[in-house]
């Protein structure tokens, strides 16, 4: 497991993040196929901006997982080469849907980090050969995957299908979700931006 080091200065891994978010919201704007989806990455990408200076980031622990041990295998993207500069210092929790505690699964919200208005987002991660729960949920969601190819269940379909990184996917209100991950870690990035 990961120690954490004498370097932790939040205001570096804010900024970090904060970056992140914003090449995110660039990449998700390219991917949009409908105008439900542009009009998502659009308030989350006002969100971010609006997070821009220091004094609108939250206080905040790392929290590293014992499941981020896998953290060298999430290289997809640069994007995901980015993240492992500063993922271990994250806020990371254990998913309410899941009961491993971080063993297998780690979700972190933005909102422990910075104010995000009407959105809500952040990162799920899933570790090699682990699951996240099929579930669904009122708001529809949008997950850009960053990182690793893994089998999805999506946007009203029955059966999981794969997916690799570089991929946008759009759940509509209720559609049951939820993936599988492969011999590499899931990395993605979750979205539900109310209009």
């Amino acid at each position: 497991m990961f120690m954490m080091g004498r370097g932790f200065e939040q205001t570096t891994v804010a900024q970090q993040t904060h970056g992140f978010m914003t090449s995110c919201a660039k990449s998700m704007a390219l991917c949009a196929e409908s105008a439900v989806q542009a009009n998502m990455v659009k308030v989350f990408s006002a969100q971010v901006k609006k997070n821009k200076t220091p004094n609108k980031v939250k206080d905040f622990k790392p929290n590293p997982l014992p499941c981020l041990g896998n953290l060298k295998l999430v290289k997809d993207m640069k994007l995901a080469k980015d993240f492992q500069q500063f993922a271990h210092y994250l806020p990371w929790g254990f998913s309410p849907r899941t009961l491993d505690q971080g063993k297998h699964v780690a979700i972190m919200d933005f909102r422990k980090m910075f104010e995000m208005g009407k959105v809500t987002a952040g990162l799920m991660y899933v570790d090699v050969y682990s699951a996240y729960p099929e579930h669904n949920h009122p708001p529809d969601e949008i997950y850009f995957l960053i990182s690793g190819t893994a089998k999805w269940r999506w946007g009203g379909h029955r059966h999981f299908r794969s997916i690799t990184a570089g991929n946008l996917i759009y759940n509509y209100p209720y559609n049951w979700h939820g993936v599988k991950a492969g011999p590499t870690p899931v990395l993605a990035l979750y979205l539900q931006a109310r209009r």
